[in-house]
């Protein structure tokens, strides 16, 4: 299956850095587990957070050389908010231990493996916020059906931009392929750069309490021998009593791997900064056959202190800064105050001083 050019990407994108925006901090955890895809919104500034997953990871491939690999996988994203509420620091380690299996004219052949399957690193940075205007979004004490139905500024996404690079360090997955060292029998060894670039669009939709639709389109692996082109939509439905549910699909494009994989898992609030989860995904094609189950936490050290841990509108924000500046407009006419008293009282001791040495003469 193949993904139709990406150049109107930038479009959109372009358009999108236009708006004024700002992230919103939410006061429980925001996690972009168990799916695969990338929320729009960044954690908040001072926020440090965690997202752990360990999986059983099994593959099949009966046309080539009737190869099968089994095994365990450790995927690790930290995040990180930086100096701004919309720009966030993304690091991402993917560890893997298998035992890969394959057949030829000699006989079976079995491969026990462990490394880094994909490292890398990036700035994603909210462009667009369309929550940042809290009047349009504010409850109905009136109605039931207004505050629940989907309306058509809620198909309206925030946008997001992801910029970073992945690192190849070992050569055991050149870029994330299981079945590399098969590709050296019938086809030229696989061998990835030292660094090659990574570039996604995020759109998140609200639309409705509780259900969310994330997009992810973008292109990894740039400047690289082969690129992969990623296009992929997770819906997440988020309940009153802490739990979350959600399905996606995600469509890889390369030379190397094409295919469309489902997913789908649930998560459980433990509190407002612990996240878990359990997921699998399954590939749709049997050219190989992918499979990944596992389970996840997700953890944040929150450090946010801006507008009291709760986000404000447009109008709050520029009152507090006119409120601000008022605040620095009055220090400063004090201290000027005090400064021309100072120095009148310096000139009325100096007079008095002369008065003084003027009555001692005269008597």
């Amino acid at each position: 299956m193949r993904m139709s050019s990406l150049h109107f990407l930038f479009v959109p994108a372009l358009l999108a850095i236009s708006f004024l925006s700002a992230a919103q901090y939410t006061e429980v955890i925001n996690s972009n587990r168990p799916s695969q895809t990338m929320g729009a919104f960044s954690v908040g500034k001072q926020v440090y957070q965690l997202e752990q997953g360990i999986s059983f990871r099994s593959g099949k491939f009966d046309r080539f050389y009737n190869a099968s690999y089994s095994g365990l996988g450790s995927y690790t994203q930290l995040r990180v908010g930086l100096f701004k509420e919309q720009l966030e620091l993304v690091g991402t380690l993917d560890y893997q231990m298998d035992e890969l299996s394959y057949q030829n004219a000699v006989g079976t052949y079995n491969i026990d493996r462990s490394g880094i399957r994909d490292l890398g690193a990036g700035f994603k940075y909210l462009v667009y916020d369309p929550f940042r205007n809290t009047e349009k979004y504010k409850v109905n004490f009136y109605s039931w059906h207004a505050n629940n139905r989907i309306r058509w500024r809620d198909l309206i996404p925030a946008v997001s931009v992801y910029a970073g690079a992945q690192f190849s360090i070992d050569t055991i997955y050149p870029y994330q392929e299981n079945f590399s060292p098969l590709f050296r029998f019938n086809y030229r060894p696989i061998e990835a750069p030292f660094v090659s670039g990574t570039a996604l669009l995020i759109m998140q939709q609200h639309l409705r309490p509780g259900l969310v639709v994330v997009h992810n389109v973008g292109m990894r692996y740039i400047l690289a021998d082969v690129q992969q082109k990623k296009m992929m939509s997770t819906v997440t439905y988020s309940t009153k009593s802490k739990w979350s549910f959600y399905g996606e699909y995600i469509i890889d494009d390369s030379s190397l791997y094409s295919d469309v994989t489902l997913g789908g898992g649930v998560a459980y609030l433990f509190n407002n900064n612990v996240q878990l989860d359990v997921a699998v995904q399954q590939s749709l094609k049997t050219t190989p056959s992918l499979l990944n189950a596992g389970l996840g936490l997700s953890y944040r050290l929150d450090r946010h202190n801006i507008w009291q841990e709760q986000p404000q509108s447009l109008t709050e924000t520029k009152l507090n800064k006119e409120a601000r500046k008022n605040n620095k407009r009055e220090e400063k006419d004090l201290k000027n105050s005090e400064r021309r008293t100072t120095k009148g009282l310096r000139k009325l001791d100096k007079k008095q001083k002369r008065i003084e040495r003027k009555l001692k003469r005269v008597k």
